[in-house]
C-alpha cells in the first residue's frame, strides 16, 4: 500500500496545507481518507490515480473541512471510475450519508447537479467495506463536537481524527503498524481534539510502530511545537506534510 498525503491540514486550508485528504492505493484499488480541499489535488495531477480502477472515499464525519473537496469528484481523475462514497451518517446521526450531503452540501443552489450522483452509497458500521483484501472496521468517537468515525483496516493502518484523548483508541488501533491520528495543539487542546503530547500516549501504549500526525492546526509553528509534545511521549511521531508519500 502507498499512502500519499493529499492534505494534512485542520479546519482552513493554508499556503501550505489542504484540508483533511490521504490517498492510499493498492494495485488497482484507491481509498481515500476525507474529502477537504485537498481532494482537489487529484484533479490538478490526475496521474496519482494511475491504474486505479475503483475508488473508495471514506469520511470520518461532516465538518466542511472533511466533506468540501466532495464538489470536486465530478472533475478529472475521480470522474470515470467506479466510485464509492461511505459515511457515518446511521452510524453517528440516524440520518443517512447521502441524505446529509446530497440534500445540504451537494444540492442547489450550491451546486447545479450533484458531482457525486454517479456514486455508490455506503454506511460505515452497517456495511461491510474491504481494501486490499483488508476489512475496514469503523467505530463511532462519540468525544467530538459532533460525533465522528474512527477506522482501521487490517493491521496496516487506522486513522482517527477530530476526536478528544479517548482510552477506546488504544484498544481499537492496538497492533497497527501506522497511526494517524489528530492533534491540535501541543498540549491542552480545545474541546473536541487530542493534544500533541496525548496522541504520543496513545501511541505508545497502542503498541504502534509509526504515529503521523493529521488535522494539524493552521498557524505557523504550532504543527511542529504539537510534533515535539508527541515525540517526548512517542519517538517515531511525525506531522504529516502534503505531498509527502509513504509506503505502509
Amino acid at each position: 500500500m502507498r499512502l500519499t498525503v493529499l492534505g494534512s491540514g485542520g479546519w482552513i486550508p493554508t499556503s501550505s496545507r489542504q484540508t483533511s485528504c490521504y490517498l492510499i492505493t493498492s494495485g488497482t484499488q484507491a481509498l481515500v481518507l476525507d474529502a477537504g480541499t485537498g481532494l482537489g489535488t487529484l484533479h490538478i495531477n490526475p496521474s496519482l490515480l494511475d491504474g486505479v480502477e475503483t475508488v473508495t472515499v471514506v469520511l470520518s464525519h461532516f465538518h466542511l473541512d472533511h466533506v468540501t473537496g466532495l464538489g470536486l469528484v465530478s472533475a478529472r481523475g475521480l470522474g470515470d471510475r467506479e466510485l464509492t462514497i461511505a459515511g457515518p451518517g446511521s452510524l453517528c446521526y440516524g440520518r443517512p450519508t447521502r441524505s446529509i450531503l446530497e440534500e445540504q452540501l451537494l444540492a442547489s443552489p450550491l451546486q447545479t447537479a450533484s458531482p457525486v450522483a454517479p456514486a455508490r452509497w455506503a454506511e460505515l458500521g452497517w456495511e461491510t467495506l474491504s481494501f486490499a483484501g483488508h476489512e475496514v472496521v469503523t467505530w463511532e468517537q462519540t468525544r467530538h463536537s459532533l460525533p465522528s468515525a474512527g477506522l482501521r483496516v487490517g493491521d496496516r493502518f487506522a486513522y482517527c481524527t477530530d476526536t478528544e484523548f479517548d482510552p477506546e483508541t488504544i484498544r481499537r488501533t492496538a497492533g497497527v503498524t501506522t497511526l494517524l491520528h489528530e492533534a491540535w495543539q501541543p498540549v491542552d487542546a480545545e474541546r473536541g481534539h487530542t493534544s500533541g503530547d496525548e496522541v504520543g500516549v496513545i501511541a505508545a501504549q497502542a503498541g504502534v510502530a509509526r504515529l503521523i500526525i493529521t488535522h494539524n492546526h493552521p498557524l505557523p509553528g504550532v504543527p511542529e511545537r504539537t510534533a515535539a509534545a508527541a515525540q517526548a511521549q512517542f519517538a517515531a511521531a511525525v506531522c504529516a506534510t502534503d505531498g509527502a508519500v509513504l509506503e505502509l
